[in-house]
């Protein structure tokens, strides 16, 4: 195999030639590194999809959260209130579509914003209307 970069995994991880992988298809990485997560929101155009992801840290969230486009988290089990809160300031929509357990906070800080989906968010929406009538 020829050492310039031409080989199979040149072509797998998108023939960028970067010293940090990241493949043409984020979607099979099942870790995500922060070198990564900042290349992919630097370089990523569209819809990315990380549903292969079933877990990321507080800092890898923060770096996700700067994505300026659709956003699909659908591996995510479950969700800390560092990783919550920091993905609540995505500015597009982000789908978790398999998060589970969310504690009282955590969901608080992902209702704040209207673009995030998760399941269960309509009936976490109706118990806030009812325990806020007036909207206060």
């Amino acid at each position: 195999m020829s050492s310039d970069g031409s080989g199979p995994w040149w072509s797998f991880f998108g023939g960028r030639g970067s010293k940090v992988g990241v493949p043409r298809n984020p979607n099979i990485l099942t870790v995500l590194r922060v070198e990564q997560a900042t290349n992919l929101v630097k370089a990523h155009r569209g819809v990315l999809q990380l549903n292969g992801l079933t877990s990321i840290t507080p800092t890898v969230a923060g770096v996700l959260a700067r994505y300026r486009g659709v956003l699909f988290l659908n591996g995510l089990l479950t969700l800390p209130l560092q990783v919550a809160t920091r993905l609540a300031k995505h500015r597009g929509p982000l789908y978790l579509g398999s998060v589970q357990d969310l504690s009282e906070d955590a969901r608080e800080a992902l209702h704040r914003n209207p673009q995030i989906h998760y399941p269960d968010r309509d009936s976490y929406e109706e118990t806030d209307k009812v325990e806020n009538p007036d909207g206060m």
